[in-house]
């Protein structure tokens, strides 16, 4: 009798809600600058939303029953589009899973701000995870970073040994660095475990894991050394960082048999000086902590530059880079462990995060190296100290850096800091052409002693130019500087020096990780795996060269992902679903920056050579060649906006546009020193000697900045172009890096700049048969995208529609545009392509 109770109910509920149907139906609704709601729409035609408003500047969309469901591949919806998008990952960002699919290589993670534990938890969390969705009988391994770590694995290791590319992308602040982090930890504990299983005595595990150990060390290290915190980001990558890791079958599985690291731009200007709220590189502060010094006493750190203390234990603690308890609850998931997230899956990860303690976390510490118990782990296998200067060393060491080398640059970082509180004054009352001198010798005494150069020597370099006549061999004459020049002096030598070292460490890394020698024994060649992990979008209000090239080489990575997705297509195929396909396409923008000889990096090239060039001079100049060009404008003068053509430019990317200003690009990109850098090699510290050893710079030549920026980025999309790639878009769940937080509004719109819902959209349509590729090819090289319309046309459609239309029966003509969606103009069709 319960059971027909029941049963009764269930079927009056059901007759209900068809009655009610029949008067009403469900839609998703939005109000002008708001979220999507779930809405009745009556049969007069009025939409209702949740709180019984009726408004008549709503936009609508179509509802489906499967935009319910908890799916982790949103392409297995009917009628996709950007509302039931949003609503999925709003619900699954509640129940604790930052990730989900956009289809078969392409995963999206949202950024929680917050510590969920057990996400990273290997081997045994990833294998419940693995059992669970098995047990669920889905057709896809789970959504999550380490199923694109494996499947890019497993690839590689294949009979066909494709070379495969993992790439994280998003804002600045989204979650790349822990992506890459976590990845790499996955790769370098399955080769450990080939290891272990093929090994012949039981004790052997340790010793082979040695490589495993030292590339997950070496993340400790770069992150030292190029991480800093930013207004968006407590340990925000500030360089591009590829690995290269060499995989070598190996018994049932394989092996991590090298690994080499390529980094580029890295953003050596924040040496100098930093912008408001922000930090040097991390290793400035642990450096200073460690010696009991204050960073208040140093200029280059936003210090009063006042003369320091000796060296004494103090208690430093307090004046260090260091995340408070409360600065730790929100902070970005790209930096610190606490980014960690339980696992999609349901009751298992649930009861995972209720069984942790608050805080409780497995993942590894960014500074710990990333093995599984969260230490660096030095040849003999012992925990290092836990400070985080004491890490790093232990770091060094296991990777094979001497002490000599670990002391000489820790007082090179010293004499840098001292070198930035040198001061200069007017020679005389006769104004700059009366030279400068130095205005306290203290600190250039203390500057010479930690780089082993004579205080004179230091000095000269600083305050004169040396001068080669264009005509007659030897005829060299010295050139004082101004007050002003010879601080700009200053601050390119501590860049300069700062560079170095970093250069030098990544060096001696790649060594240390190298394969050893086969001594002329055969065997099979290694096969190319690779991560890449670059610094994100930016815009930071007052935005000058270097964010012009960080925006430039994410243009470059979206370009990328656009071909990935779109491989194969012809040009009507693309036309059929997506309308305009000039609608996505960035070439244009990435043309406006790099293309010769009008790009804007090469008419800021002809300025910093020009006698005469001016940053007011790039301005006008780029607008005058640019005038015309969509993807380029100018700000106006108003109460808001204090620049104009002559003093700033407005580029529009795929993600925002953005306002740069001209103020020290000549200086930024003139990577030149004032003496040259000869000088330098007569150091008495043996590792100054060496840095600068190789070093060609001569006084007075010019080196760009840009242009060394440009052809490294086009060498690196080349290698990435000729891989399978696996896409790992990252984006913040809201603009404030605020936990347990999930801003529609603001995620909509970094699905709609990333052109995710695009792919998204084409991807449904792919697997449900209504376009098809005009050839597959088994080469991983992937084609270019079809060349774009007119530039005009491009600039018209660069705003999405204002609703999807819902998609059309298998291999049916296109739907026409949903009731409220805007008709879209018709396109020309593209040109052919260039031969």
């Amino acid at each position: 009798r319960v059971e027909g109770a029941a049963s009764r109910t269930r079927r009056r509920r059901k007759a209900s809600a068809l009655a009610s149907a029949m008067t009403a139906s469900l839609c998703w609704a939005r109000p002008k600058g708001g979220a999507w709601v779930l809405a009745e729409r009556t049969e007069s035609g009025d939409v209702i939303l949740p709180d019984g408003r009726t408004l008549d500047t709503l936009e609508t969309a179509a509802h489906n029953v499967s935009h319910t469901l908890n799916w982790d591949d949103p392409t297995c919806m009917d009628d996709l589009h950007e509302a039931p998008l949003l609503d999925l990952l709003r619900r699954r960002f509640q129940q604790g899973t930052i990730y989900t699919w956009a289809g078969p290589d392409v995963l999206l993670s949202v950024n929680p701000f917050r510590t969920i534990p057990r996400l990273y938890d290997l081997p045994d969390g990833w294998r419940r995870a693995a059992t669970a969705a098995a047990e669920r009988k889905s057709s896809s391994t789970p959504p999550h970073v380490f199923s694109v770590a494996e499947r890019a694995w497993r690839s590689v290791l294949s009979a066909a040994g494709t070379p495969q590319a993992l790439v994280c992308n998003g804002e600045s602040g989204a979650g790349k660095t822990e992506a890459c982090r976590q990845m790499l930890r996955f790769i370098a504990h399955a080769s450990a475990d080939c290891r272990a299983v093929s090994a012949a005595a039981g004790g052997a595990k340790e010793e082979a894991s040695k490589l495993e150990d030292a590339v997950l060390n070496t993340t400790c290290v770069l992150e030292a050394f190029g991480n800093a915190r930013t207004k968006h980001n407590h340990n925000s990558s500030r360089f591009g960082k590829l690995t290269c890791l060499g995989v070598t079958p190996h018994g049932k599985g394989g092996v991590v048999s090298s690994c080499s690291f390529r980094t580029l731009l890295l953003e050596r200007s924040r040496v100098a000086g930093q912008a408001a709220g922000e930090r040097s590189f991390h290793v400035f502060y642990w450096l200073l902590e460690a010696r009991g010094l204050d960073p208040d006493s140093y200029a280059m750190l936003g210090g009063t530059a006042r003369s320091p203390a000796p060296p004494a234990a103090t208690e430093a603690a307090d004046t260090i880079y260091a995340a408070s308890e409360e600065e730790a609850e929100g902070e970005a998931a790209e930096g610190r462990p606490e980014m960690d997230a339980k696992l999609a899956g349901g009751a298992e990860g649930e009861a995972a995060e209720s069984e942790a303690a608050p805080g409780d976390t497995i993942a590894d510490d960014p500074i710990a190296g990333g093995t599984d118990d969260g230490e660096v782990k030095t040849e003999a296998g012992e925990a290092a100290p836990s400070s985080e200067l004491a890490v790093v060393e232990a770091a060094l060491a296991a990777l094979g850096f001497s002490a000599a080398d670990v002391a000489g640059v820790w007082s090179t970082l010293l004499g840098l800091l001292e070198l930035g509180n040198v001061r200069f004054a007017a020679a005389d009352q006769g104004g700059d052409q009366g030279g400068s001198v130095v205005d306290e010798s203290a600190p250039l005494e203390r500057a010479a002693a930690a780089l082993g150069i004579e205080a004179g020597l230091l000095e000269t370099a600083l305050t004169q130019r040396t001068h080669r006549a264009a005509a007659g061999r030897g005829s060299i004459h010295s050139i004082p500087l101004a007050a002003w020049e010879a601080a700009e002096a200053r601050d390119a030598l501590t860049r300069h020096l700062y560079q170095h070292v970093f250069d030098f460490l990544v060096l001696q890394l790649n060594a240390h990780l190298a394969p050893p020698s086969s001594g002329g024994k055969g065997g099979e060649e290694a096969r190319s795996l690779m991560l890449l992990d670059i610094v994100g979008f930016e815009d930071v209000g007052s935005n000058s060269l270097e964010q012009l090239l960080i925006n430039y080489a994410n243009e470059a990575l979206h370009h990328l992902f656009l071909r990935h997705v779109f491989r194969g297509f012809s040009d009507e195929a693309l036309a059929s679903v997506l309308g305009d396909a000039s609608r996505i396409d960035n070439r244009c923008c990435v043309a406006l920056i790099d293309a010769p000889p009008k790009g804007l990096l090469h008419i800021l090239d002809h300025q910093c050579r020009a006698p005469q060039g001016s940053e007011t001079a790039f301005c006008l100049s780029a607008t005058q060649k640019h005038e015309e060009d969509p993807f380029f404008t100018v700000p106006k003068l108003s109460r808001d906006c204090s620049h104009d053509a002559s003093s700033a430019f407005i580029v529009r990317h795929f993600a925002a546009d953005v306002l740069y200003t001209s103020g020290g690009c000549l200086e930024s990109n003139n990577d030149t020193l004032v003496g040259g850098s000869h000088w330098l090699r007569a150091s008495t510290e043996p590792l100054v000697t060496e840095l600068f050893e190789e070093d060609k710079a001569v006084a007075g030549t010019f080196s760009s900045v840009g242009g060394r920026f440009a052809a490294n980025l086009k060498e690196l999309m080349a290698r990435l172009r000729s891989t399978q790639t696996h896409f790992v878009r990252c984006m913040k769940s809201n603009g404030g890096a605020l936990p347990h937080t999930f801003d529609a509004p603001y995620v909509r719109s970094r699905l709609r700049a990333a052109g995710s819902l695009t792919a998204l959209r084409f991807e449904r349509r792919l697997q449900r048969g209504d376009v098809v590729a005009e050839a597959p090819s088994s080469s991983p090289q992937q084609p270019p995208l079809p060349p774009s319309p007119q530039r005009k046309i491009a600039t018209e459609n660069r705003k999405p529609p204002t609703s999807a239309s819902p998609p059309a029966p298998a291999r049916q003509a296109p739907p026409a545009p949903s009731p409220t969606s805007p008709a879209q103009p018709k396109s020309p069709s593209p040109p052919p392509p260039p031969p």
